[in-house]
Formats: structure tokens, C-alpha cells, sequence
């Protein structure tokens, strides 16, 4: 199996590279790109080798992992049509530029059916890639399920009801709700801290242990902090409520109610130890495609292959905007809030470059650390699947906009 992964996120136990990320991202060039016409010239002349060659590397840094077995793979539908020139060359554009910025893949859906598939360098439609954080809107997709299921009460259940170690703490009345909305108020770490706490969170081997030991900082429901805490002891809550009933937990429930009925292909997902729990936040490893089904899924309000997996009436939950952030709903993000740099907290120096308005209000994506991305646009009947390499100079405007433009 080949899977790509980042020099920078295999060092990132080094506080020092941690910080050089928030560096390179205040640094990073800001283009004015209001008119679809500017954006497409923009990727025309980024329409260059990548400064830096991908590289193949091991996922044997991040062991262990879970393997969810292969389903019943079901290909996505392949589209006949000769496409219309412009559209043609907005697609043509649109990899140009995602090459650019150091992608791997493109994989674009219309209307159930592939219109656009393409990988870079010694990639192809076996390659996993690491997701990052779009393994967060899983993880909201699979509270939805978790609710449907009689598992979780609801959304406005307080966490200590799940959560043994804060059945008698303050923090037990934070509700799943601000869990997933990133309003919890709990203290978040950020990449540098001298203590390395944002990196125990990520490599201790008993990641729900330091999740649960997060002290607050705020009053819950008071500030948006994207946290990768907040993901984790929503995915510990699934993991738990459903073991308590003596059903299967998340990996189980992750594969047998969205992986195989969608049709997807083998997966991974990253443990903190042999048995141990998933990093609900990233280290979900998988191909394009199995992201574009989970976009379709999103697109077609949770229903797949004729079958309901999730309802509308979670979808609709999970990408309407949230009190304290317009730009974010329940682990999804949320493109009509427009902001030309899109911040990850008011702590945080990094941010994403969002150089123009989208031409459809309707933008909903899951977000990855660089620019890895899965776009669903319901009026436009596209999903839109992006990875690569991370890369703070990658604009989240850019393919979303070629294409609608051409449309």
C-alpha cells in the first residue's frame, strides 16, 4: 500500500519545526482573487513543477493502527459526457494549480458521477494519504449516528454523563454540543508550548487519558478554540457510550455502519497504542475516493447506495452555523462566513488563505491540516476531493471557484 506523508508532520514532536508552521503561515503572500477571471489566471501561472518533489514515505512512524477491513467495494459511477470546453479547462487549471501547492490528488464528482480524477507523482487510486483533520467531520458524522442509534441522549447532554473521571467536575457539564462546535472552553495548547503539552496530545499512549485531563479556560459555550481535545473526548463518549450497552465501539461502528455500506476500501486509523483508542481528531488513513463517497453521503443528506446512513436531519445539524463561529457547524466547516484569512482560534497565528468569496453559499468542507479537502457544493451537485502535502501557501478559494466559474 503507498501512503503519502509530510517531512514536517513526522517531525512534528519537534517544537521547533511546530513553531517554523506558525512562521511560514503569518509569512505566506496574500492575492487578490475577487473575480473568477483573476483566479484563473493566478492558477495559470502556478502551473509549475512544486518547489519541492513528493516524497514516498512509511506510515510506519505511526503505528500502531487499526486496520478497517475492505467492504464490498463499490466504484464510483464514471461520467460518458464529453465536458464542455470551459469546464475542461477549469479542471485542467484546477490540477494545474493543486500540483502546484504540492498535491497528490484530485478527484472531482458531479452529480454521483466521476468527472475528474488525477494523481501526482508515484500516487494512484491505491494511495492512502494521512486525512489530518478531516478525520474531526468523521467524527462528527459519527455522533449523528451514535444519537440515532439510542447510544447518546442528545446533543445537549452533558459530557460527565458519559464520562466517569467528570461525573463530579465542573467540566462534566460540557455538552457534546460545544464539543463539537469547538466551544467547550477548554484550554488549548498551541504547537510550541514549553511544556509540550499540545505534543503529548498527540504521540502519549493513552491519548483519551491527557484529552481528559485538559483544564478549562474559558466558561463553556463562551469562545470558539478549534482543539483537537474537543474531538477527542467526543470520539471517547461514542467510543464508551456504545461499549456500555454492549455494542461494538468506534472503529467497529465506524466500519460497519458508514465504511461498508458506502463502499469503501481497505482503511486505517492511527492508535496511541496496541488496543488502544483512535486519534479522534486525525490519522485516518484512506484513498480518494473513500473521501469522495463520504462527501456524496454528505451531498445526498446522509443517504448512500440507496440506504439511509445518517439522516438529513443530522446533516442539516452539522453544517448550519454555530452561536460563536458563522464559519463552523458541528466538525464541518462552513465556506458562506467568508474571511481572507480563516483562523483556526484568536490564539492561533495560523490561518489558511481564503483569497475570494465562494460563488455558491453553499460550500461545506472538511478541512486537513495544509490543504487536504473534501468540498461538497449541493447546488452545483459537486464533491470535490483535495490532498497533497501540507503547504500553508494553498488557497482555499482557488479549485473550488475555477470549477463553479465554469459551470
Amino acid at each position: 500500500m503507498k501512503a503519502f506523508r509530510t517531512k514536517l508532520v513526522l517531525s512534528l514532536a519537534s517544537a521547533t519545526i511546530a513553531q517554523a508552521c506558525v512562521s511560514s503561515a503569518v509569512q505566506m503572500p496574500v492575492t487578490d482573487m475577487a473575480e473568477p477571471e483573476a483566479a484563473q489566471e493566478y492558477a495559470a501561472d502556478a502551473a509549475r513543477p512544486s518547489p519541492q518533489s513528493p516524497d514516498v514515505l512509511s506510515l510506519d512512524s505511526f503505528q500502531p493502527r487499526a486496520l478497517m477491513g475492505e467492504c464490498d467495494v463499490r466504484a464510483l459511477p464514471r461520467s460518458d459526457e464529453t465536458l464542455p470546453p470551459k469546464l475542461q479547462a477549469a479542471i485542467a487549471q484546477a490540477r494545474a494549480y493543486s500540483a502546484a501547492q504540492k498535491g497528490v490528488s484530485l478527484l472531482i464528482v458531479r452529480d454521483g458521477k466521476v468527472i475528474h480524477e488525477s494523481y501526482e507523482g508515484e500516487a494512484d487510486e491505491s494511495t492512502w494519504t494521512d486525512s489530518y483533520s478531516m478525520m474531526k467531520s468523521v467524527t462528527g458524522l459519527m455522533t449523528g449516528i451514535a444519537i440515532e442509534k439510542g447510544l447518546i441522549g442528545s446533543l445537549d447532554d452533558p459530557s460527565g454523563k458519559y464520562l466517569s473521571e467528570w461525573a463530579d467536575d465542573p467540566r462534566g457539564q460540557i455538552s457534546i454540543r460545544q464539543l463539537l462546535t469547538m466551544q467547550s472552553g477548554l484550554r488549548l495548547y498551541p504547537f510550541g508550548d514549553p511544556a509540550g503539552e499540545s505534543m503529548k496530545l498527540m504521540f502519549a499512549s493513552d491519548i483519551n487519558g491527557v484529552a481528559l485531563k485538559t483544564p478549562l479556560q474559558d466558561e463553556p459555550g463562551a469562545v470558539f478554540r478549534y482543539n483537537n481535545v474537543n474531538s477527542q473526548i467526543v470520539g471517547a463518549i461514542i467510543d464508551r457510550a456504545a461499549k456500555a450497552k454492549g455494542m461494538p465501539g468506534f472503529i467497529d461502528m465506524l466500519h460497519d455502519d458508514v465504511w461498508c455500506p458506502l463502499g469503501n476500501g481497505e482503511a486505517a486509523l492511527w492508535l496511541d497504542r496496541e488496543g488502544g483508542s483512535p486519534h479522534y481528531f486525525a490519522g485516518a488513513f484512506a484513498r480518494a475516493a473513500d473521501w469522495a463517497r463520504i462527501g456524496e453521503l454528505f451531498r445526498n443528506r446522509g443517504k448512500a447506495n440507496g440506504q439511509r446512513i445518517v439522516s438529513p436531519e443530522w446533516v442539516d445539524a452539522m453544517t448550519s452555523p454555530s452561536a460563536k463561529n458563522a464559519a463552523y457547524g458541528l466538525h464541518i466547516w462552513l465556506g458562506k462566513a467568508w474571511q481572507r484569512q480563516r483562523r483556526y482560534s484568536q490564539e492561533s497565528q495560523v490561518s489558511v488563505l481564503h483569497s475570494a468569496r465562494y460563488l455558491a453559499d453553499d460550500v461545506v468542507f472538511f478541512d486537513g491540516f495544509g490543504g487536504q479537502r473534501v468540498y461538497v457544493i449541493p447546488s452545483s451537485k459537486l464533491t470535490i476531493v483535495r490532498t497533497g502535502f501540507a503547504n500553508f501557501n494553498y488557497d482555499d478559494a482557488m479549485i473550488v471557484n475555477l470549477l463553479l466559474a465554469a459551470l
